[in-house]
C-alpha cells in the first residue's frame, strides 16, 4: 500500500476515534476497541460498511466502539509497517476501553515480513494482549483468528500463497491463546470457501464484514445467537417481470449485492419457514435495501407467526431509509415462532430488500 493512500485511512480511523472517544466520555458507555489491520479499517468499503461500524450498530446506545484499524500494519515489532508505533495504538490505550477485538496477523504473513522475523510473533503478539490487559481499566482482549485470502489478489506478491494463513498464522495465534488463556475469536471457518465475501481476494466485502461483526457481538455481549435458516415463504407474486434473479430467495443468500423485487407492489413480503416443531425467538435482525432504493424499504415491518396467518411485529416498522449496509435491530422478549417475514407495506415497495438475517436461539 503506498504511503499516500495509508496516510488516508489513518486520518479516516482517527476522525472515527475522535468521534467514538467523545460518546464514551458523554455517556459512559462501554468502550470496545477493534484494533487490526485494513480488514478492520474496512479497505474499500465505505465507512458505514466496516466491520466496527456494523458492530456498533449491534451493540447499540450502550457502546461506544472505536476503529482503530490501521491499513498494511503487522503484529510483528520488525515488521515492515508495525502497529506498535502508529498513532491509533497509542490512541487505543488512551481510551479506556472495557473489550480490545485483535485482528492482526495478515500482514504478518507477508514473505519477507514473516521468513525474517516469524520466530517473533508469539512473544509479539503476548507482549501486545498485556500491553491492554494491563490498563487500569482491565480490559478483556479478544484474539482473533484471521480471516483467510484467496488467489487471485490485489497484491499476489505479498499474498501468494492461502496455505500461509492456516500453516503459519493460526498456528502461532493458537499458541498465543494457549499460553496467555486469552478469549478467541474464530473468523477464518465462517469466511473459508467464500471469496465471493471478499472484494480483492484479501479484504471482506459488506457481506464478509457483517459476519465478522456477529461473530465480535456474540463474543462482547455472550449473546451466542445462530443464524436462523429454513424454507423460503413469500406472498407469492413472483419476481417483477419474471426475472429470475430477484426472486424472494435472493433475500437469503448472504449476498447483499441480490434482492427481491416483487410483482406486487405494495404488500409483498418474505421469509422464512424454520421446519415443523421448531420455534425460535428472534434476538436480532440484521437487513441490507436493495442498493439504490433503498427508500423502498420505509414503513417495512419484521413479523413472526406460528400459523402463517396472524402475525406478530418483532420491532417498530422502519421509519427512516437505511443505508448501503446492514442494520441491526435487537429484539427484546419476542416469543418462539416458526415463521419469520419481512412485509413491505410501504406503497410501491415491491417488497424490495437486499439481504435479510435473523439470529436467535
Amino acid at each position: 500500500m503506498n504511503k499516500t493512500m495509508r496516510a488516508a485511512l489513518t486520518q479516516a480511523s482517527a476522525a472515527v476515534l475522535a468521534l467514538g472517544v467523545t460518546a464514551q466520555v458523554a455517556h459512559a458507555a462501554t468502550v470496545v476497541d477493534c484494533v487490526g489491520d485494513s480488514i478492520t479499517a474496512g479497505y474499500s468499503l465505505a465507512g458505514n460498511q466496516s466491520y466496527p461500524y456494523q458492530l456498533s450498530g449491534m451493540l447499540g446506545g450502550g457502546y461506544t466502539v472505536n476503529n482503530y484499524g490501521v491499513s498494511g500494519t503487522t503484529m510483528l515489532k520488525n515488521g515492515n509497517y508495525p502497529y506498535w508505533g502508529t498513532s491509533s495504538y497509542t490512541a487505543s490505550l488512551r481510551s479506556n476501553p472495557n473489550y480490545v477485538i485483535i485482528a492482526l496477523g495478515t500482514n504478518d504473513s507477508k514473505p519477507y515480513n514473516w521468513s525474517a522475523h516469524g520466530s517473533e510473533f508469539v512473544g509479539n503478539y503476548q507482549s501486545f494482549i498485556s500491553s491492554y490487559t494491563t490498563l487500569g481499566t482491565h480490559p478483556k482482549a479478544f484474539v482473533c483468528f484471521i480471516p483467510p485470502y484467496y488467489l487471485p489478489n490485489f497484491s499476489q506478491s505479498d499474498f501468494p500463497d492461502p496455505s500461509r494463513i492456516p500453516n503459519l498464522i493460526l498456528p502461532a495465534i493458537q499458541t498465543v491463546v494457549n499460553t496467555t488463556g486469552a478469549p478467541s475469536i474464530n473468523n477464518y471457518n465462517p469466511l473459508l470457501n467464500h471469496q465471493s465475501m471478499y472484494t480483492d481476494g484479501v479484504h471482506p466485502n459488506v457481506d464478509g464484514a457483517n459476519i465478522l461483526a456477529i461473530n465480535a457481538y456474540n463474543t462482547v455481549t455472550g449473546a451466542n445467537v445462530s443464524l436462523l435458516s429454513g424454507a423460503n415463504i413469500n406472498d407469492g407474486s413472483g419476481p417483477w417481470g419474471g426475472n429470475q434473479a430477484h426472486v424472494a430467495s435472493a433475500a437469503f443468500d448472504r449476498n447483499s449485492t441480490t434482492f427481491y423485487d416483487a410483482n406486487l407492489s405494495t404488500g409483498a413480503w418474505d421469509g422464512i419457514d424454520l421446519g415443523s416443531g421448531n420455534t425460535k425467538s428472534v434476538k436480532l435482525i440484521c437487513y441490507s435495501p436493495r442498493y439504490g432504493f433503498e427508500g423502498r424499504m420505509v414503513g417495512g415491518v419484521f413479523q413472526g407467526s406460528n400459523d402463517k396467518v396472524n402475525w406478530a411485529s418483532l420491532a417498530p416498522s422502519i421509519t427512516t431509509s437505511p443505508g448501503d449496509t446492514y442494520t441491526s435491530i435487537t429484539v427484546t422478549g419476542a416469543p418462539a415462532y416458526r415463521y419469520l417475514r419481512y412485509y413491505s407495506a410501504g406503497g410501491g415497495s415491491y417488497g424490495n430488500i437486499g439481504e435479510l438475517e435473523f439470529f436467535g436461539k
